[in-house]
């Protein structure tokens, strides 16, 4: 189970970090081709303002589980045998990839 959940993050943080790189780098050329296509970005735009609402949730969302994994590991690493500690280590790590994916698949 240990080996899953070690497995298991490095996967997820090492698809999570170049799809958070990329997304602002097409965010940028899709502005640029919007704009080149006549598109008027200050114009107040309802579909627009909920996908940057739902952007930022997302961001948020994001930051919390990278919080929440950081703490979980600095309390497994930390543990020194304390078997209470391991397992409310893991218990954080668990739920936060399942919140993860909650989040993701709404």
């Amino acid at each position: 189970m240990r080996r899953f959940i070690i497995k298991a993050s490095i996967l997820i943080s090492s698809l999570l970090v170049p799809a958070a790189a990329r997304a602002g780098a097409a965010a940028e050329a899709l502005q640029r081709a919007g704009t080149g296509a006549g598109y008027n970005p200050e114009q107040n735009d309802p579909v627009a303002l909920a996908g940057s609402i739902v952007g930022y949730f997302l961001g948020l969302l994001g930051t919390v589980f990278v919080v929440l994994m950081i703490y979980a590991g600095y309390l497994y690493m930390t543990a020194q045998g304390n078997e209470e500690q391991v397992e409310k280590a893991k218990g954080l790590i668990k739920n936060a990839v399942i919140g993860l994916v909650i989040v993701f698949t709404s």
